[in-house]
Order: C-alpha cells, then structure tokens, then sequence
C-alpha cells in the first residue's frame, strides 16, 4: 500500500514538473517560426525560468542541501536524493557563474524584479557573455539537459509512490 501523504506530494509536485516541461515543448514547438526576443519565446523562457527558480534555485540560504520548494518537499519522505542530479546540473559553469546562477539572474531581472532598463542585461552579461558563440551552444546544451532531466524526476517521483505511471498522467515512451 502506497503512502497517502507521499502520493500527494507526487501528484502536486509530478503536475508542476509536467506545467515545466510544458512550457519547453511549447517554445520547441515555436522555436523556428517566432523570432529571437519575441514575446511568445519571452514568455516561454520566462515560465521556464521562474518554475526552475521556484523548484530548485530560490530561498537555499536556510540550511538546506539545496534551494527551492521540490527539496522540502521530497525530503520529508526521505526522497531528497532524488534531486542530486538537479543540482549537480544547476551547479554547472557557464561564464564566470553557474547554470542556475545565471537561470536565477534572468528571472530576478528580466522578468520578476526588472528596473526595465538596460541595467537588467548588463547584470546578466556581467555574470556570462552570451553573445559568445560558445556561451550560446553550452547554454543550449545546458537547457536540452535540463529538460531531459525534469522529465527523469517527474518520472522517478511517480514511480516512488509505486503508483502505475498512468496515475500521473504519465505515459512511458
């Protein structure tokens, strides 16, 4: 018998995971068609940005091996290790800074905290240089990644009820 109080968790945070990975197909799925800095890129960037900052980059100076709401929330069923892959991929250099440094500096400036000025770029290519060609190719390398792995935890988090996937709306493929 599955844990009741787990299977919550897994269905709140499963669906979160799932809006995330919603919002990379989306931009995919535009990817060619709607032009660099466009709203609808911005708005699908932004989404990604600000659920990866809520999950796993915002509020980690408390004590917690990691920051943002899926560690306490996995963890008090014992299942924060699922998240080590998460961090070691947000740990990841890119420019002077880390992944989910610079995840974290896009959504604090361009899209939650922004003076709408040009100051918010400037914060964001003091952290890393993105108009490098090499910056461009890790950072795309980085997201690609990031996405495979969201699908992974989405996947492990359900399976850790003992639940058939199909309960999460999951199909495997």
């Amino acid at each position: 018998m599955s844990d009741p109080k787990l299977d919550e968790t897994a269905v709140f945070l499963v669906n979160v995971l799932k809006q995330l990975l919603y919002a990379f197909d989306r931009l995919d799925a535009i990817a060619d068609s709607a032009v660099d800095g466009s709203p609808v890129k911005a708005f699908y960037l932004n989404s990604i940005y600000n659920y990866v900052a809520l999950l796993f980059l915002l509020d980690g100076d408390k004590g917690k091996p990691m920051a943002g709401s899926a560690y306490p929330a996995l963890q008090k069923h014992g299942l924060g290790v699922l998240l080590e892959s998460m961090r070691e991929l947000l740990a990841e250099p890119l420019g002077a800074t880390t992944f989910g440094e610079v995840i974290r500096i896009f959504r604090n400036s361009a899209y939650v905290h922004p003076t709408y000025s040009r100051d918010d770029v400037k914060r964001v290519y003091k952290a890393v240089d993105m108009g490098l060609p090499e910056n461009q190719t890790r950072w795309q390398g980085l997201l690609h990644r990031l996405y495979d792995e969201v699908t992974d935890l989405a996947v492990t988090i359900a399976r850790s009820t003992g639940r058939p996937l199909s309960d999460f709306g999951i199909t495997p493929g």
